[in-house]
């Protein structure tokens, strides 16, 4: 079951359905707030829990006869997306032939990309892990070439920016807290990085983002 992300500085509330409740004692062991616990053989919500729940609907997630709903932090219960039935979700195959198939695009076709299919996976990306929350993630989404152009230029004047963060002075007086292998990336491939697409830029080239 995922969640959409939710920064606020509220705790959110768990609420317990007793009818479905079957004390299995899942809910208790997955959540690392403490908030739930097993008192009078019933399931209740600590008043001593060690932050407060923070709205990651584990508890929820995990309930085998969905007896648990977490609301607040921006959150209700219709924002919880179910799980397909078992028979429906991808086995082992079917994930381990996406996940070796999938290649890193390198050029793009001038062709414009369908807004349907565009929110489908905005759809689908919603669903990622998201750690423990409060977390918010942003999507930029680039209908043309030319927005794509801008952004990769804008990308590339922060770059500069940071570059005296590089500079053989700053390196040498970093060295001694650096690793070999931290300060041996700076130095041959950060610093030269950042200059090659410097210079792409000022020839009005972009290598960046094609």
């Amino acid at each position: 079951m995922a969640i959409p992300t939710s920064r606020t500085d509220k705790n959110a509330e768990i609420i317990i359905d007793r009818n479905k409740c079957n004390l299995c004692g899942i809910c208790v062991d997955i959540c690392k707030d403490f908030s739930l616990k097993i008192e009078n053989n019933k399931l209740v919500v600590s008043r001593e829990p060690l932050f407060g729940c923070f709205g990651c609907g584990q508890c929820a997630a995990v309930c085998p006869s969905g007896a648990i709903v977490v609301e607040g932090r921006t959150l209700s219960a219709e924002d919880f997306i179910k799980q397909p039935h078992r028979n429906s979700r991808a086995g082992y195959n079917e994930l381990y032939n996406l996940l070796v198939s999938r290649r890193s695009i390198r050029d793009f076709k001038n062709k414009p990309i369908e807004q349907e299919l565009v929110d489908k996976i905005l759809n689908a990306a919603s669903t990622a892990p998201m750690g423990i929350p409060p977390s918010d993630t942003g999507v930029l989404v680039f209908k043309d070439k030319l927005s794509i152009r801008s952004f990769s230029f804008d990308f590339i004047n922060e770059l500069k920016k940071m570059k005296k963060f590089f500079s053989p002075f700053i390196l040498a007086v970093l060295k001694p807290f650096l690793r070999k292998a931290d300060y041996e990336l700076s130095k041959s491939f950060l610093i030269p990085l950042v200059n090659f697409f410097e210079k792409a830029m000022a020839e009005d080239k972009n290598y960046l983002f094609i």
